[in-house]
């Protein structure tokens, strides 16, 4: 209970008061692809995704802007995320996200910048 109690303080000191956030991880079927959405705390919705053998490197893309990659020390890939099966989507904000054979591609709808990633090949555009 003690425990509870001092990561509900942690929470509250994270994020200033009226700030909202948000994590969402998801996968692709065969789990070699790792995403999530995330925001709060001062950082704007993005979405970030990595790859088998990714040498801790992921692509990021937020809803203005082009994507980037990131220099990442933890991972989003995680084998109990929901699964994004292939020909689906999923929104977050401005941001979607599209399961294929080929990748994971997500877009900004609202710059139309985005990536496209697999084990094999990264795109962005």
């Amino acid at each position: 209970m003690r425990r509870l109690a001092l990561a509900a303080c942690l929470a509250l000191l994270t994020f200033p008061a009226g700030a909202s956030a948000a994590f969402r991880q998801f996968r692709s079927p065969t789990g070699k692809i790792g995403c999530a959405f995330e925001s709060g705390g001062g950082l704007p919705r993005q979405v970030r995704c990595e790859w088998a053998g990714s040498n801790d490197r992921a692509l990021v893309l937020k809803q203005r802007g082009k994507a980037r990659y990131l220099k990442i020390s933890d991972t989003v890939r995680d084998p109990h995320a929901k699964v994004l099966h292939y020909g689906h989507s999923l929104r977050f904000g401005r941001i979607k996200c599209t399961s294929r054979r080929k990748g994971m591609t997500c877009r900004s709808l609202r710059s139309g910048h985005g990536f496209t990633v697999s084990v094999q090949h990264r795109r962005r555009f």
